[in-house]
């Protein structure tokens, strides 16, 4: 839908009440065997994500996700309706009406529908990224100047390491490039960008919600915390605009983690 809007960032402080943030960050550390860096739950998100369909473990990918969102519907009943709130967001920023088209989980059983993020105890590489990985169900998406697609980035605790050089904060270019522009982004080293000019430094205070464009380039500043209670967390949803689908054969807003 051309309509919905493209190369935009909106940031809203205390999206989320500062007690539920604290409610849900001791929930989280509570169940480090469900929440954690990279594999390393029992089961849980960080087993469910993308990394295994990249690696060929398409099977595990789902089970685990299928899992991982009984266990979120069970403990995070909010994230229903919050998510809902989101896609609406997408379309009254569009200057679409709320109520316009629906907004429905891309597959409730088999891909996660939200996911809280848990940083390691430091990140530090500096990888300037723009989010397509989830458009892995339509490759050629990531070419089409039509496709429309958006990242929410939500602060629930934010990193203790924080005022060092803005650590675990977001920086967002306002810039849209897909996949097959990005070398135009990037310095000779593919690291660092051409230009800071575009950017946007995000304050990642508690509560705080980002809803943007995910073929902006951005990158998480790196970070380095010396106890767990110091960690980042974050809740991420996904969204991308689909005339059909198999599962949804009409004009839709899906969304995922």
């Amino acid at each position: 839908m051309k309509k919905l809007f493209t190369n935009q960032v909106y940031i809203q402080p205390n999206f989320l009440p500062a007690g539920l943030c604290e409610k849900w960050a001791a929930k989280i550390f509570e169940n480090l065997d469900v929440f954690g860096p990279d594999v390393e739950p029992e089961y849980g998100q960080m087993a469910a994500f993308y990394g295994m369909l990249e690696a060929g473990l398409n099977e595990s990918y789902f089970r685990y996700a299928r899992k991982h969102n009984r266990f979120l519907m069970k403990e995070f009943p909010e994230l229903k309706g919050l998510v809902e709130k989101v896609g609406e967001m997408i379309l009254d920023k569009s200057g679409i009406s709320r109520d316009a088209i629906p907004i429905v989980p891309r597959d409730h059983q088999y891909f996660l529908i939200a996911g809280f993020n848990i940083q390691l105890y430091d990140w530090l590489i500096y990888n300037i990224h723009t989010d397509t990985e989830g458009l892995i169900l339509y490759p050629s998406s990531i070419f089409e100047k039509k496709t429309r697609a958006y990242s929410c980035v939500i602060s629930i605790k934010r990193s203790a390491q924080y005022l060092n050089n803005r650590g675990g904060e977001l920086d967002i270019w306002k810039e849209r490039y897909l996949a097959n522009e990005l070398e135009t982004f990037y310095r000779p080293d593919r690291v660092h960008a051409h230009s800071l000019n575009s950017r946007i430094k995000v304050d990642y205070s508690a509560g705080t919600m980002v809803l943007f464009d995910s073929f902006m380039p951005h990158v998480v500043r790196p970070f380095y915390v010396r106890k767990k209670e110091d960690r980042r967390i974050t809740l991420v949803f996904h969204f991308n605009y689909r005339d059909r689908t198999e599962k949804n054969p009409f004009p839709h807003l899906e969304y995922w983690y």
